[in-house]
């Protein structure tokens, strides 16, 4: 690297810890809230937690600053590269709301923020090796250190999509292609997270995940896993992937038939600087095939989700935008007619249920079409769902 560059992503680094040290005063207390709702619930994450916030505190940066004792070095390298991620993501997304809360222009600041916090994963989980301090041959370092190669592959394969369709498709691919599973759909959450409508899907009939529309009151335990936390600590409850072991046990009898589920695994989408989840991932490995999930995935698959919120969320906030522009919104006849098409109507249904000539529904879906500027009723349906028109 140029000398000229080295020394430009080194300020870098220094801004944002000089932007940290700003807002100390309320990054602190809300990291010492988060650490006290964390306790509650697991000892071992909170004190995870907590070693790297002392490391953040005192600012040591990955290049041209402070190093970490070889006594802390050893103490995060006894932590799993999950609980790390986790905390060093918790964190990020408590400096991102602060500074929207605090900070003029603060969408100026967010870049070194994250490339701060880039630089400390990096450094923590690939460069803390056996030269900085002694490691067990059991340890998770040496172990794991391949999973930032998926990480990489994935993030230089969606970064090729140019439209939402493509976007879905190509991380649909790439965690079904870069991690070990052969199947993969890809929903996104609306109605403040009550609903997840499908985008997309590889190894799996595409149309057919488009055309769901999942209601999470339906399935107790992903209902239950999405709102975790939510009333302690909102910062922290989206990040961890789910394993479900057994399907059948978990999901609506008619997902488990009609796509003969057994094992899951759920991944979080979420957008760190943000601090919301936009959605999920679902994987398996084939139709009717039982499997345990490896935990060394997880910090890839923690990843992999970020990397996927942040490519979607431009698009799925687009529509809105555009939306907002519009002179001519959807007329309440139309919307009544395109929630009977998300709850699985058809036509002749819609106009039975409404008392109207299945023309009549005609014209008015072509209508929305129109004006939402949708290819098709499944394109129509999705947008009125991510832009809150139907519940």
């Amino acid at each position: 690297m140029s000398k000229e560059l080295n020394d430009h992503l080194l300020r870098l680094l220094h801004e944002a810890a000089d932007i940290l040290h700003r807002y100390e005063g309320e990054l602190n207390r809300e990291w010492e809230r988060i650490g006290e709702a964390l306790g509650k619930r697991n000892a071992r994450v909170q004190e995870v937690f907590s070693a790297l916030c002392e490391f953040v505190q005192a600012r040591l940066l990955p290049y041209g600053g402070e190093h970490p004792t070889d006594e802390q070095l050893e103490r995060i390298g006894a932590f799993h590269p999950e609980m790390i991620i986790f905390s060093l993501n918790v964190m990020e997304n408590t400096v991102h709301q602060v500074l929207k809360a605090h900070a003029p222009g603060a969408s100026a600041l967010h870049p070194a923020v994250r490339y701060l916090f880039f630089k400390w994963n990096e450094w923590l989980l690939y460069e803390v090796n056996e030269q900085s301090f002694k490691i067990s041959r059991d340890s998770a370092w040496k172990t794991e250190s391949l999973w930032k190669d998926a990480v990489i592959l994935f993030n230089e394969w969606i970064l090729r999509a140019q439209t939402l369709a493509e976007s879905a498709m190509h991380i649909c691919f790439g965690f079904s292609y870069f991690l070990p599973f052969n199947r993969c759909a890809l929903f996104q959450f609306v109605n403040q997270e009550s609903t997840a409508i499908g985008l997309s899907g590889h190894g799996v009939d595409h149309e057919q995940i488009q055309r769901l529309r999942v209601e999470l009151d339906n399935i107790p335990m992903l209902k239950e896993s999405v709102g975790k936390l939510k009333a302690e600590v909102h910062e922290f409850r989206h990040f961890r992937p789910i394993y479900v072991p057994r399907a059948a046990e978990q999901f609506p009898k008619a997902y488990v038939e009609s796509f003969d589920l057994a094992s899951l695994v759920i991944v979080p989408v979420y957008v760190p600087t943000e601090g919301r989840m936009i959605g999920g991932v679902v994987l398996d490995r084939g139709p009717g095939c039982f499997f345990e999930v490896d935990r060394r995935l997880f910090p890839a698959l923690m990843k992999l989700g970020q990397s996927a919120g942040e490519l979607l969320l431009k698009w799925i906030e687009a529509p809105k935008k555009e939306w907002e522009g519009m002179t001519e919104s959807l007329s309440p006849r139309e919307m009544e007619i395109l929630k009977l098409l998300a709850d699985g109507a058809s036509t002749l249904e819609a106009a039975c249920q409404l008392y109207l000539s299945e023309f009549t529904v005609r014209d008015y879906i072509s209508s929305a079409l129109r004006k939402l500027n949708a290819k098709n009723r499944t394109e129509a349906v999705a947008k009125a769902l991510r832009l809150g028109l139907i519940g």
